[in-house]
């Protein structure tokens, strides 16, 4: 099975300044909500930042071909508009550039309208449009080549309540038989985005270039309060210490998943080991630093995750 999006090791530079540094990550499925710094694939996506090293792909094509390969169509979040041309003229002049005439072009812009509830808009001047409806105006030109995989860029960043539930909407609508990927920097807590994300086959959360927790998004909706916990050696004794306390633990694979431990697991562990371990609500990280240090396990790294429950 092809993997919706493929990192290995990347490097996207984006006028000689990392955006994403060192990430490997691999993620199955046919819709994937991608929280926190994922501006570098985005920019790499539409062509305004390069690939230094490493590989990116999604659904098998390189990352940096696939919107010329018509694969993948990209709806950014900011993105220049002509202000003095309508709705109609923006999407068939689009349209035309894939080599159809007149005709067939104004035709085709009617039919995605009609599909994406934006029929009312095709006579607006861009320059009247709200920024909600900009963005749906982005995801109309995204999907002209009918692409196998529509990849949307922080769509609710900045829009208030009536611009989410519109945005939400047309890309509840666009993705109809295609695959998506969606950007967010915050996990969304409630209303229509939230729902989005909810239907996610998994979301992927990056933080400081660090990939730090993947998973349905119940997975950021559990009790208590859950911390990244890297360590250079003890890994296996870490893990079974920190059970032995009550506390829950999950351990990194090689894919950059985390994988809850059950029935001293541990023990298996490699020596380094990168973990996610969840205290209680009204725990503290005393817990975790004391079995760290019971069992000679020196941690380089305890940050906290984002969670839901933590507005």
């Amino acid at each position: 099975m092809t993997a919706l999006l493929e990192i290995a090791a990347a490097r996207i530079d984006q006028d000689g300044v990392p955006l994403i540094e060192g990430l490997s990550l691999t993620a199955m499925g046919s819709t994937l909500g991608l929280v926190g710094d994922f501006h570098g694939l985005f920019s790499l996506l539409g062509g305004t930042a390069d690939l230094v090293t490493g590989q990116v792909s999604v659904l098998g094509h390189e990352a940096e071909r696939a919107v010329a390969a018509g694969v993948v169509g990209v709806a950014r979040a900011e993105f220049a508009l002509p202000e003095t041309w309508n709705l109609d003229r923006y999407l068939i002049e689009g349209a035309r550039l894939g080599g159809v005439n007149r005709r067939e072009a104004s035709q085709a812009v009617g039919a995605l309208l009609g599909r994406l509830a934006l029929t009312h808009l095709a006579t607006r001047r861009l320059s009247t449009l709200t920024l909600g409806e900009q963005r749906s105006v982005g995801i109309a030109l995204a999907l002209l080549d009918s692409p196998a995989v529509l990849a949307v860029e922080d769509p609710t960043l900045s829009l208030d309540d009536r611009g989410v539930e519109l945005i939400c909407g047309v890309i509840g609508r666009a993705r109809e038989g295609r695959h998506l990927l969606v950007s967010s920097r915050a996990l969304p807590r409630s209303g229509p985005e939230h729902a989005l994300f909810e239907g996610a086959d998994e979301v992927i959360v990056l933080t400081a270039g660090a990939l730090v927790g993947r998973g349905p998004l119940s997975f950021f909706e559990a009790p208590g309060h859950r911390y990244l916990v890297s360590v250079l050696r003890g890994g296996g004794p870490l893990v079974e210490r920190l059970e032995s306390a009550g506390l829950e633990v999950a351990i990194a694979n090689p894919s950059g998943q985390f994988v809850p431990v059950t029935g001293g697991a541990g023990s298996d562990t490699a020596e380094a080991a990168r973990l996610v371990v969840s205290v209680p609500e009204a725990g503290t990280t005393d817990a975790i630093v004391e079995a760290a240090l019971q069992v000679g396990a020196p941690i380089v790294e305890l940050l906290p995750l984002p969670s839901l429950r933590s507005a």
